[in-house]
């Protein structure tokens, strides 16, 4: 059995037990792979598809989320993500590293927690904010002491900072709504190098996979391309006198 299998197995086990059970039931964080996974089974698989199931990563718009299988008009009962949100700050900035994504995620899992237990991570000012499972923060929170060369301090936050939901809205040149052509745009690379990141299975609309260059994304979906970020496709703006669209993306920062 291969990790694909293995993990869809799981999904269908929690689905299965949350339905028997009457109960909700929760994975871990997901990745953007994982989660396409986990909607081509719904799709598809006639024993859980009518199990109802949802997505949540600390916030609308995360990229890593959990999965709950079941629902309030299931159970009777809402339910409540078990998710955190861990502050990750230099103890003196002014002689602190500049920290990266990669930095903060490696420190914590060498901690010895596994990736499933965190999510995104956002950072301003040097100040790491990270999502993780409630089940965690504590651990990370009295461990975590060091970042790259950097001592820091965490806390967990008691409310999320605005900026940690903003977009930013751009409008630019596309050849058309070919998926392809929309990912080359949005982050100015070749045609080429948009068609290839496809090939390599790093771009996903609405957490599907993607397989096909010449695939159209219609408005509101949502584009990831692994690597880049992410984008929600907003439509044609106008069409130029050469016959190029003008698009508009809304952009994750």
């Amino acid at each position: 059995m291969n990790e694909e299998d293995i993990i869809v197995k799981r999904f269908k086990e929690l689905a299965q037990r949350a339905y028997a059970g009457n109960y909700y039931t929760c994975t871990g964080f997901l990745g953007i792979a994982q989660i396409s996974l986990l909607k081509k089974l719904f799709a598809s698989d006639g024993d859980i598809k009518d199990m109802p199931y949802m997505l949540y990563g600390g916030m609308d718009g995360c990229e890593r989320c959990m999965a709950a299988f079941g629902s309030s008009e299931l159970f009777g009962y809402e339910y409540e993500f078990p998710i955190d949100c861990v502050i990750i700050k230099p103890r003196m900035q002014k002689y602190a590293d500049r920290l990266s994504h990669r930095d903060v995620l490696g420190a914590v899992l060498n901690l010895g927690t596994d990736r499933s237990n965190t999510g995104d991570i956002y950072l301003k000012d040097n100040v790491a904010y990270m999502f993780c499972a409630q089940s965690m923060s504590s651990y990370i929170t009295d461990n975590l002491e060091k970042v790259k060369h950097t001592f820091v301090m965490c806390s967990v936050a008691d409310t999320l900072p605005d900026f940690m939901d903003n977009r930013i809205t751009e409008k630019c040149h596309a050849a058309s709504e070919r998926v392809d052509a929309l990912v080359s745009a949005a982050y100015k690379l070749s045609r080429g190098k948009a068609a290839a990141l496809i090939k390599s299975g790093r771009i996903y609309i609405n957490g599907f996979l993607c397989e096909s260059a010449g695939r159209a994304v219609k408005i509101n979906d949502i584009v990831t391309v692994r690597g880049f970020g992410r984008f929600e496709y907003m439509g044609v703006e106008k069409t130029t006198a050469k016959g190029r669209f003008v698009v508009t993306v809304c952009k994750w920062c």
